[in-house]
């Protein structure tokens, strides 16, 4: 009831182009360009021929496989930057569907959804965690539930944007950590809103496997293209 009465006193408007109407609309959606085939079958990146993997298991030392549901660039880019950094928290719902649209058509299955966690600096100066916004819609979509324990950001990290791969490997590095009861081999579905490299993901992979769990994929709905 509170959600309608905000949409009438202020109405959606969509995420990538500013439309009022809906919070992603489908002249946008139908701008947003989805990972074409071949991609790779571990990390999903998009190669040019068929192949089993790019060389991407010497970088992903935890990750079982790495999927994302659409490319960074145009209508999703600017929506996903004001999901972030602008607090469009309503975008979650329309963001997430292009995830979970993604993740049934590769039959990923899990027993349960973890997101990327922030510091704990970082989410009380942003106020919310986009990654476990996202993962909330998952969870519904897909009937996947939340583990019994919680995944940390154990020190703050300086943000990864505009740095290489090795760097972004090491500012990640034993950044994360499980904290609760173990997670019994299960098999868990890891989310985060972007992925450039997947360091941040297989960091927190690296943590969820020390925690006991078992097969651990992670999703994102975009991913930066090179």
């Amino acid at each position: 009831m509170r959600n309608r009465l905000l949409e009438l006193l202020l109405p959606p408007r969509c995420g990538g182009c500013h439309t009022v109407g809906s919070w992603l609309c489908s002249i946008c959606r139908g701008r947003i360009r989805r990972l074409q085939e071949p991609l790779c079958r571990r990390c999903g990146a998009e190669v040019e021929s068929a192949r089993n993997e790019c060389g991407c298991r010497s970088r992903f030392k935890a990750l079982t496989r790495l999927r994302s549901a659409v490319a960074y660039e145009g209508p999703v880019e600017h929506a996903l930057h004001r999901f972030k950094y602008q607090g469009w928290t309503r975008l979650a719902e329309p963001l997430a569907l292009l995830l979970a649209e993604r993740l049934v058509v590769e039959g990923l299955a899990a027993t349960w959804a973890v997101a990327v966690p922030l510091h704990s600096a970082r989410l009380k100066q942003r106020g919310f965690n986009q990654s476990e916004l996202l993962a909330r819609e998952l969870r519904k979509r897909l009937s996947l539930a939340h583990p019994p324990g919680k995944l940390v950001r154990t020190r703050p990290t300086p943000p990864q944007v505009g740095h290489d791969r090795r760097w972004r490997l090491e500012n990640v590095r034993d950044a994360f950590k499980w904290q609760g009861f173990g997670l019994e081999s299960r098999s868990i579905l890891l989310i985060d809103d972007v992925c450039t490299t997947g360091a941040t993901l297989d960091a927190c992979a690296t943590a969820l496997r020390a925690g006991g769990s078992g097969p651990v994929m992670g999703v994102s709905v975009a991913r930066v293209t090179v």
